[in-house]
Protein backbone atom coordinates (compact mmCIF):
# COMPACT_ATOMS: atom_id res chain seq x y z
CA UNK A 1 0.00 0.00 0.00
CA UNK A 2 1.60 3.87 -0.93
CA UNK A 3 2.11 5.86 2.00
CA UNK A 4 0.33 8.90 0.73
CA UNK A 5 1.39 11.12 3.49
CA UNK A 6 5.62 10.21 2.57
CA UNK A 7 4.88 10.94 -0.60
CA UNK A 8 2.91 14.10 0.16
CA UNK A 9 6.07 15.27 2.30
CA UNK A 10 8.67 14.49 -0.32
CA UNK A 11 6.96 16.69 -2.71
CA UNK A 12 7.05 19.09 -0.48
CA UNK A 13 10.46 19.43 0.00
CA UNK A 14 11.45 20.00 -3.78
CA UNK A 15 10.16 23.12 -6.18
CA UNK A 16 9.19 21.68 -9.32
CA UNK A 17 9.01 23.25 -12.70
CA UNK A 18 7.21 21.93 -15.84
CA UNK A 19 8.60 21.94 -19.28
CA UNK A 20 6.46 22.47 -22.79
CA UNK A 21 3.60 20.44 -22.52
CA UNK A 22 2.96 18.89 -25.73
CA UNK A 23 0.59 16.91 -27.34
CA UNK A 24 1.15 13.63 -28.94
CA UNK A 25 -1.71 12.47 -31.35
CA UNK A 26 -1.44 7.90 -32.14
CA UNK A 27 -4.19 7.21 -35.14
CA UNK A 28 -5.88 4.24 -34.24
CA UNK A 29 -8.60 2.09 -36.18
CA UNK A 30 -11.20 4.01 -33.80
CA UNK A 31 -9.49 7.43 -34.61
CA UNK A 32 -6.77 9.84 -33.35
CA UNK A 33 -5.91 9.09 -29.58
CA UNK A 34 -4.51 12.65 -27.80
CA UNK A 35 -2.13 12.27 -25.54
CA UNK A 36 0.10 14.80 -23.41
CA UNK A 37 3.72 14.73 -22.25
CA UNK A 38 6.12 16.75 -20.33
CA UNK A 39 9.49 17.22 -18.72
CA UNK A 40 9.42 18.09 -14.85
CA UNK A 41 12.51 19.25 -13.27
CA UNK A 42 12.37 18.95 -9.14
CA UNK A 43 14.79 20.38 -6.77
CA UNK A 44 15.63 21.89 -3.30
CA UNK A 45 17.99 24.73 -4.31
CA UNK A 46 20.64 23.65 -2.04
CA UNK A 47 22.45 20.77 -4.20
CA UNK A 48 19.61 18.15 -5.03
CA UNK A 49 17.81 18.00 -8.32
CA UNK A 50 15.88 15.45 -10.76
CA UNK A 51 14.24 14.95 -13.83
CA UNK A 52 11.28 13.32 -14.90
CA UNK A 53 9.20 12.56 -18.15
CA UNK A 54 5.48 12.38 -18.02
CA UNK A 55 3.44 11.33 -20.24
CA UNK A 56 -0.79 11.17 -19.56
CA UNK A 57 -4.39 11.70 -20.84
CA UNK A 58 -4.86 14.95 -19.54
CA UNK A 59 -1.87 17.96 -18.46
CA UNK A 60 -2.52 17.20 -14.75
CA UNK A 61 -1.90 13.50 -15.02
CA UNK A 62 1.41 14.02 -16.86
CA UNK A 63 2.46 16.65 -15.04
CA UNK A 64 1.94 14.35 -11.62
CA UNK A 65 3.55 11.10 -13.08
CA UNK A 66 6.70 13.34 -14.07
CA UNK A 67 6.93 15.56 -10.87
CA UNK A 68 7.02 11.69 -9.47
CA UNK A 69 9.32 10.41 -11.27
CA UNK A 70 11.70 13.14 -11.03
CA UNK A 71 11.69 12.88 -7.21
CA UNK A 72 12.69 9.52 -7.38
CA UNK A 73 15.48 10.04 -9.77
CA UNK A 74 16.48 13.06 -7.16
CA UNK A 75 20.45 13.32 -7.27
CA UNK A 76 22.91 15.46 -4.89
CA UNK A 77 24.98 17.95 -6.94
CA UNK A 78 28.80 18.02 -5.64
CA UNK A 79 28.74 22.13 -5.28
CA UNK A 80 31.17 24.48 -4.29
CA UNK A 81 29.56 26.99 -2.05
CA UNK A 82 27.32 29.36 -4.66
CA UNK A 83 28.89 27.40 -7.65
CA UNK A 84 30.22 24.78 -9.01
CA UNK A 85 34.25 23.16 -8.44
CA UNK A 86 35.40 23.40 -11.71
CA UNK A 87 34.15 23.62 -15.68
CA UNK A 88 32.50 20.52 -17.83
CA UNK A 89 31.59 20.14 -20.79
CA UNK A 90 28.98 17.41 -21.27
CA UNK A 91 27.48 15.75 -24.62
CA UNK A 92 24.46 14.05 -24.38
CA UNK A 93 23.29 12.58 -27.43
CA UNK A 94 22.52 15.54 -29.88
CA UNK A 95 22.71 17.69 -26.74
CA UNK A 96 25.91 19.68 -25.88
CA UNK A 97 26.10 22.16 -22.80
CA UNK A 98 29.13 23.82 -21.13
CA UNK A 99 28.87 24.82 -17.96
CA UNK A 100 31.82 27.10 -15.93
CA UNK A 101 32.24 28.60 -12.36
CA UNK A 102 31.53 32.17 -11.91
CA UNK A 103 32.06 34.76 -9.03
CA UNK A 104 29.92 36.37 -6.37
CA UNK A 105 27.28 38.22 -7.69
CA UNK A 106 26.99 36.88 -11.40
CA UNK A 107 24.00 35.19 -11.30
CA UNK A 108 23.04 32.51 -13.70
CA UNK A 109 24.10 33.31 -17.08
CA UNK A 110 21.89 30.75 -18.92
CA UNK A 111 19.09 30.29 -21.15
CA UNK A 112 16.37 28.04 -21.64
CA UNK A 113 15.98 24.68 -19.66
CA UNK A 114 19.60 24.76 -18.59
CA UNK A 115 18.80 27.76 -16.59
CA UNK A 116 15.93 25.77 -14.95
CA UNK A 117 17.93 23.10 -14.17
CA UNK A 118 20.47 25.43 -12.17
CA UNK A 119 18.20 27.39 -10.28
CA UNK A 120 16.25 24.51 -8.75
CA UNK A 121 19.73 22.57 -8.01
CA UNK A 122 20.95 25.88 -6.40
CA UNK A 123 23.50 27.04 -8.40
CA UNK A 124 23.51 30.98 -7.89
CA UNK A 125 26.26 31.83 -9.45
CA UNK A 126 27.79 30.25 -13.24
CA UNK A 127 27.78 30.81 -16.49
CA UNK A 128 25.94 28.38 -19.20
CA UNK A 129 26.30 28.15 -22.63
CA UNK A 130 24.60 25.36 -25.22
CA UNK A 131 27.26 23.68 -27.66
CA UNK A 132 24.75 21.23 -29.87
CA UNK A 133 20.67 20.91 -30.12
CA UNK A 134 18.42 23.58 -29.27
CA UNK A 135 15.95 21.17 -28.52
CA UNK A 136 14.59 21.86 -24.81
CA UNK A 137 14.27 18.95 -23.45
CA UNK A 138 17.95 16.98 -24.31
CA UNK A 139 19.24 20.30 -23.00
CA UNK A 140 17.78 19.81 -19.57
CA UNK A 141 18.54 16.02 -19.69
CA UNK A 142 22.55 17.10 -20.50
CA UNK A 143 22.06 19.84 -17.57
CA UNK A 144 21.41 17.16 -15.14
CA UNK A 145 24.06 14.66 -16.21
CA UNK A 146 26.61 17.37 -16.75
CA UNK A 147 26.12 18.21 -12.56
CA UNK A 148 26.24 14.72 -11.95
CA UNK A 149 29.70 14.70 -13.52
CA UNK A 150 31.24 17.61 -10.97
CA UNK A 151 33.97 16.25 -8.53
CA UNK A 152 34.54 18.87 -5.92
CA UNK A 153 37.34 16.86 -4.05
CA UNK A 154 40.23 17.82 -5.69
CA UNK A 155 39.31 21.14 -6.42
CA UNK A 156 39.31 22.26 -2.57
CA UNK A 157 42.95 20.08 -2.48
CA UNK A 158 44.37 22.52 -4.60
CA UNK A 159 42.23 25.97 -4.25
CA UNK A 160 41.85 27.98 -1.52
CA UNK A 161 39.16 30.74 -2.81
CA UNK A 162 37.11 27.86 -3.41
CA UNK A 163 37.24 26.83 0.14
CA UNK A 164 36.48 30.73 0.86
CA UNK A 165 33.30 29.90 -0.58
CA UNK A 166 31.81 27.60 0.98
CA UNK A 167 32.29 29.80 4.17
CA UNK A 168 30.68 33.06 2.24
CA UNK A 169 28.28 30.08 1.08
CA UNK A 170 27.47 29.24 4.84
CA UNK A 171 27.25 33.00 6.50
CA UNK A 172 25.05 34.03 3.64
CA UNK A 173 22.66 30.84 4.79
CA UNK A 174 22.79 32.02 8.12
CA UNK A 175 21.58 35.48 7.45
CA UNK A 176 19.09 34.39 5.43
CA UNK A 177 17.95 32.21 8.14
CA UNK A 178 18.28 34.55 10.60
CA UNK A 179 16.14 37.27 8.79
CA UNK A 180 13.39 34.77 8.22
CA UNK A 181 13.49 33.63 11.85
CA UNK A 182 12.88 37.64 12.68
CA UNK A 183 10.02 37.94 9.98
CA UNK A 184 8.73 34.78 11.69
CA UNK A 185 8.63 36.29 15.09
CA UNK A 186 7.13 39.35 13.60
CA UNK A 187 4.10 37.71 12.19
CA UNK A 188 3.36 36.28 15.35
CA UNK A 189 3.36 39.28 17.75
CA UNK A 190 1.41 40.94 15.24
CA UNK A 191 -1.11 38.31 15.17
CA UNK A 192 -1.28 38.01 19.27
CA UNK A 193 -1.99 41.23 19.19
CA UNK A 194 -4.45 41.53 16.69
CA UNK A 195 -6.33 38.36 18.74
CA UNK A 196 -5.88 40.71 21.82
CA UNK A 197 -8.12 43.51 20.20
CA UNK A 198 -10.33 41.53 18.82
CA UNK A 199 -11.10 39.84 22.29
CA UNK A 200 -11.20 43.26 24.41
CA UNK A 201 -13.71 44.70 21.56
CA UNK A 202 -15.83 41.33 21.98
CA UNK A 203 -18.72 42.22 24.88
CA UNK A 204 -19.14 39.49 27.14
CA UNK A 205 -22.35 37.67 27.29
CA UNK A 206 -24.52 38.17 30.64
CA UNK A 207 -26.61 34.83 30.89
CA UNK A 208 -27.65 35.72 34.36
CA UNK A 209 -31.88 36.78 34.80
Amino acid sequence: MVDLRRNNKERKEFDKKSLAIRRVAKVTKGGKRLRFSTIVIVGDHNGRVGIGLGRGADVKSAVEKGERLATKSVTTIQLIGDTIPHEVVYKYGAAEVMLRPARPGTGVIAGASVRTVLELAGVLNVYGKILGTQEVNANAYCTVEALKSLRSGRVLKKMSKMRDRIELKNEMDKEKKAKDDVKRQKKYEAKKEAFKKENKRTPKVNNKK
